[in-house]
C-alpha cells in the first residue's frame, strides 16, 4: 500500500523554512558609519568659553561703554596735561582685563582656524586643549608687548610719556579684540568664508599696530638720529616677535595631528 503525502501535511513547508531562515536581517547590513568631523564650532567646551566671555561683557556693559568712549583718546592722543580721560576706576581696570581676555580667546581661535588644519580628524578634547594653548600663547604675546612697552618707555622717555604709550597699547589691543570677534565667529560657523575672514583679521591686526606705532613715533621722535632707534624698535618688537609667535603656533598645531 502506497501512502502519498502532501506538502501541506508536513510540520513546516519550504516556504515556511524560507520565512524563518537564520540569515542576517537586511537592516543589519550596509556601509559602516563615518565618525562626525569635530571642529571648534561643535566643541561644547569652546562654545561654553565663548558664551561665558560674551555674557561677562554683557553683565558689565555700563563700565564697558565708558571704557569704549575713552579708547579713541587713549589710542591717538599724546596730550600730557591731565584731563577727564585720565581718571580711571577699579571697575574700568577690571573691565579692561576682561576685554583683554576676550582678545586672547578670539586670537587663539583665529590661530587655530588658520593653522589647525580643519580637515584633520581630531578628538574634541584635543581641539579644546590646542585652542587653550593658542589662547595662552596670545596672552603671552600680549604680556611680552606690555613688558617691552614698559621697558622702552622707562629707558627712552619720561614717566608721562611711558604712561601714554602704555595706554595706547592697551587701547589698541582692546579694540583689536573687539573687532576680531566678528571674523572669528564668522569663520567658526561659516567655514566657506574662512579665507576672507582671515584676510580681514590680518588687516585689522596691521591697522591696530599702525595706530600704536604712530602714537609711539609721536612720543619718541625728537630729531632725525632718533629714527635709527625707531627702526631698531620696529625690527625688534614688531617683526621678529610676530614671526616667532606664528612659528610657535604652527608647532602647537602640528604636534596634535
Amino acid at each position: 500500500m502506497i501512502i502519498r503525502c502532501h506538502e501541506t501535511d508536513a510540520p513546516t513547508s519550504a516556504a515556511d523554512r524560507e520565512l524563518y531562515s537564520t540569515h542576517t536581517p537586511a537592516w543589519m547590513e550596509g556601509k559602516p558609519g563615518e565618525s562626525r568631523a569635530v571642529s571648534p564650532a561643535t566643541d561644547s567646551a569652546i562654545l561654553a568659553l565663548i558664551v561665558a566671555v560674551l555674557v561677562l561683557i554683557g553683565l558689565n556693559m555700563r563700565p564697558v561703554s565708558r571704557l569704549l568712549r575713552s579708547l579713541p583718546h587713549n589710542l591717538i592722543s599724546t596730550r600730557r596735561r591731565a584731563n577727564a580721560f585720565d581718571e580711571h576706576t577699579a571697575n574700568e581696570t577690571r573691565v579692561a582685563g576682561l576685554l583683554l581676555f576676550e582678545m586672547c580667546v578670539v586670537e587663539g581661535l583665529l590661530l587655530f582656524i588658520w593653522l589647525g588644519h580643519p580637515g584633520t580628524q581630531l578628538a574634541s578634547a584635543t581641539i579644546f586643549s590646542t585652542v587653550a594653548a593658542l589662547c595662552l600663547l596670545a596672552a603671552g604675546y600680549y604680556a611680552f608687548l606690555l613688558a617691552a612697552c614698559c621697558v622702552v618707555g622707562y629707558v627712552f622717555t619720561d614717566k608721562t610719556g611711558a604712561s601714554l604709550w602704555r595706554r595706547g597699547l592697551n587701547a589698541s589691543q582692546i579694540m583689536l579684540g573687539l573687532t576680531l570677534a566678528v571674523p572669528a565667529l564668522v569663520s567658526l560657523f561659516y567655514p566657506s568664508l574662512t579665507s576672507k575672514m582671515l584676510i580681514l583679521a590680518a588687516a585689522l591686526y596691521i591697522l591696530s599696530r599702525i595706530f600704536y606705532i604712530s602714537k609711539g613715533f609721536k612720543i619718541f621722535y625728537h630729531n632725525f638720529p632718533s629714527l635709527l632707534y625707531f627702526i631698531l624698535y620696529l625690527c625688534t618688537l614688531e617683526i621678529i616677535p610676530v614671526i616667532a609667535v606664528s612659528q610657535i603656533a604652527a608647532d602647537i598645531c602640528v604636534k596634535v595631528q
